[in-house]
């Protein structure tokens, strides 16, 4: 049986090159939104009262090419990206650069839900978090509540866990996101990559969202769900679930699809 994970990391690698160029509004749209809540997420940052002179440490998991911590890095002392694909990595450091945070913002290759997770990401570096985010992620990892766990632990305590992805799909028309597919470890990237295309007729096209959308384990997350994957995961403090009322579209080679999108967040007890 294959492996999903590689299954994953090969997909992302292919998409990563042009990841930024094919899904431009969709990762402006997700960059705006962090910023736009961030004083709801937390009232911890450089610039608020209570962060002032603090370090404030973000990780942003499956990070893609860092729009969520491009997003945050204003407001933070430190960013780490973490992603299981080495051409988003390169990405997230690229872009990290480009925008001047490269003394504070940098990406490493990195899988939390391995075996072996407990030497490699090990260092301090890699835990007591003030922020743990991760961004369209979640429906493609095979076990959601086991990574909710994965990314709880990495927090210091009273640290908030934001979590933004798609609400079911069958609220999102006739593009629906087809059948579920096993699969593990995902990426979060604002992705547009493999729900389905009902107006996509390009074989490239359909080839590369095909190959993604089979990584796809869950069809979005309601506030109940989200809810009780954060209590059982012991982030419930302050929980709160609210709509993105823009949808994320996504567009690649004539393909188009949209969807609506949640934040979520919550504090370790």
């Amino acid at each position: 049986m294959e492996d999903f994970t590689e299954k994953n990391r090969q997909v992302f690698e292919k998409l990563s090159k042009t990841y930024k160029a094919d899904f431009d509004d969709a990762l402006a749209l997700m960059y705006r939104t962090v910023q736009d809540r961030r004083l709801w997420v937390s009232d911890t940052w450089t610039d608020t009262d209570s962060g002032k002179g603090k370090e404030i440490k973000v990780l942003e998991y499956a990070c893609g090419p860092g729009t969520v911590s491009l997003a945050l890095a204003p407001f933070a002392t430190r960013i780490v990206g973490l992603d299981i694909s080495d051409g988003m990595v390169d990405e997230f450091n690229t872009n990290a650069r480009e925008a001047g945070f490269a003394d504070k913002m940098v990406g490493y290759k990195g899988d939390l839900f391995t075996e072996s997770v407990a030497t490699e990401l090990s260092g301090s570096e890699f835990h007591e978090f003030d922020i743990v985010v991760v961004s369209m992620a979640l429906h493609h990892f095979e076990k959601p509540d086991l990574a909710v766990k994965r990314l709880a632990e990495r927090l210091k305590k009273g640290g908030t866990l934001l979590i933004m992805d798609m609400i079911p799909s069958k609220h999102h028309g006739p593009h629906s996101h087809g059948h579920d597919h096993s699969h593990e470890h995902g990426h979060s990237h604002g992705h547009g990559h493999g729900h389905s295309h009902e107006h996509d007729h390009s074989q490239e096209n359909s080839e590369e969202f095909t190959d993604a959308r089979h990584t796809i384990k869950t069809h979005g997350f309601t506030q109940a769900d989200m809810q009780k994957l954060y209590d059982e995961a012991g982030v419930g403090m302050n929980f709160d679930y609210r709509l993105v009322e823009e949808p994320f579209v996504f567009k690649k080679n004539g393909g188009e699809f949209s969807m609506t999108v949640f934040t979520a967040r919550a504090q370790r007890v």
